[in-house]
């Protein structure tokens, strides 16, 4: 049997806050009930064996945040059961220096006929908890959850949005050294979702240890140091965050495109119905800055700010979605322009072209990323710059603005494109806005070319011999 060390004191050593030394889990699958009643009863082996998690070693610092990737299949959370000492490890070594607090499946293990106050303090004495800590704890951990009066109704009364308030309350309230986190950081509202990533935050500056398996690799590129990708239930890669993340999605994207079906797109006119505007001659930036001063001005700016920003919009298209965020920024208009400031929708391959977005703040938000990424009709990812990656445009920002991204020269060929915009927390963690392929525009091309982009290029010969 694996040794699993017991929670150490509060406030651990100085040593790792999570370590694993070749930790593995294996399960026993029978063909049926017969089969195990059999070995139970004789001396023969009626069973295979399937090891979810086999050879893992990691650890993690206090104050740092790991990741864990991998598809869905993969033993991450196995990984995390064993680490929150659901599941026990059938070899290897497993040690957790101070308190944890799992948020796996929030809600669990509530009693339902008690209500949330009551569930609170036996939650807390299941954390170690003292007494004490739980009395000062308490105004607290309901002042966060924001449940009003149903804190002194029973759980069964709960819709499923309150009680995973509840169990992310008192999560992050224990003053856990460990954080084990598994798909849940899109708790309840976008409100409620801004309080929880902050609160998370907040802890591993205070010193607490992440642990995050997520589908949302940006998330984990973002705000995980280190990661670990799980492959069939072993450690592919293992390192920085940024570099196993970008290895994961390069695998992932030959694996979709080896496997996909030919799909056919429809295309748009060869031939635009309407003639194009006269392509503007090359234009100096300085002119182009006052072009789109004109095109983009919003007397009305004062107005827009002042005015009630509501809940942070939502759009699905199907199983789409199409506009989201957590609310602080709102996109007011997104402009298709020329060097000009004419407003557009048709292009030619080649011309100067400016994606401007309008936007207003509903609170300062410190270093926002601007994103602009271009994908065509057909999903296919073009480009996406954003201020965090060129360090640009950092400061904070409390009004309205425009901020825009120039292509002086638009390399596209002929096809349909979509925009999308964005603007990320400062950690590009959570958008505080975000239009996914909402704004669409074609390329048109005078000569015959084929592909996604024009590239400069020289034809040559060397002539060897003639008779």
């Amino acid at each position: 049997m694996a040794a699993v060390s017991p929670l150490l004191a509060e406030h651990g050593t100085a040593g790792p806050a999570v370590r694993a030394e070749g930790l593995g889990k294996c399960y026993d699958i029978y063909p049926n009930d017969r089969s195990r009643f059999f070995e139970f009863l004789g001396d023969r082996k009626h069973h295979a064996e399937h090891w979810a998690v086999r050879g893992v070693s990691f650890s993690v610092q206090p104050g740092r945040a790991f990741g864990i990737v991998g598809p869905n299949g993969a033993g991450k959370s196995t990984l995390l059961r064993l680490l929150a000492g659901i599941s026990e490890p059938s070899e290897g070594s497993l040690a957790i220096d101070g308190r944890l607090a799992t948020l796996l499946d929030l809600g669990v293990g509530f009693h339902a006929p008690f209500s949330g106050r009551d569930n609170i303090e036996l939650s807390c004495a299941l954390a170690g908890m003292s007494p004490e800590e739980t009395r000062d704890r308490i105004p607290e951990i309901i002042r966060f959850a924001e449940l009003g009066d149903f804190i002194d109704h029973p759980v069964r009364t709960y819709s499923t949005g309150m009680q995973l308030r509840l169990g992310f309350s008192v999560a992050v309230h224990s003053d856990a050294r460990v954080l084990l986190i598994d798909e849940v950081l899109a708790v309840g509202d976008q409100h409620f979702q801004r309080k929880c990533v902050r609160r998370i935050e907040q802890a591993i500056a205070d010193g607490a240890a992440l642990m995050l398996v997520s589908h949302d690799l940006h998330a984990v590129r973002a705000l995980c140091t280190e990661a670990l990708w799980l492959q069939h239930g072993v450690v592919k890669d293992i390192g920085r965050a940024r570099d196993v993340v970008d290895a994961y999605i390069s695998e992932a994207r030959v694996t979709a495109v080896a496997g996909a079906p030919p799909v056919a797109h429809p295309k748009p006119p060869r031939r635009a119905e309407a003639p194009l505007p006269t392509p503007a001659a090359p234009v100096d930036p300085d002119q182009v800055v006052a072009k789109l001063q004109h095109a983009c001005a919003l007397p009305s700016a004062a107005e827009v700010f002042g005015s009630e920003a509501g809940a942070a919009p939502r759009v699905e298209d199907g199983d789409q979605l199409r506009v989201s965020g957590t609310g602080e920024v709102r996109i007011v208009r997104v402009q298709l322009l020329d060097d000009l400031g004419r407003d557009r929708d048709r292009f030619r391959s080649g011309e100067g072209v400016v994606v401007a977005v309008t936007l207003r703040t509903t609170e300062p938000v410190e270093d926002p990323i601007f994103g602009v990424a271009i994908h065509r009709d057909d999903g296919v990812y073009v480009y996406g710059p954003n201020t965090g990656f060129d360090s640009v445009l950092q400061g904070v920002y409390h009004g309205v603005y425009t901020f825009y991204l120039r292509y002086p020269s638009l390399p596209l060929l002929f096809g349909a494109y979509r925009v999308s915009v964005a603007v990320y927390d400062k950690g590009h963690v959570r958008p505080y806005v975000w239009h996914n392929q909402l704004h669409g525009f074609q390329v048109v091309q005078d000569v015959e070319d084929h592909g996604l982009v024009h590239i400069p290029h020289q034809w040559g010969v060397l002539t060897w011999h003639e008779p």
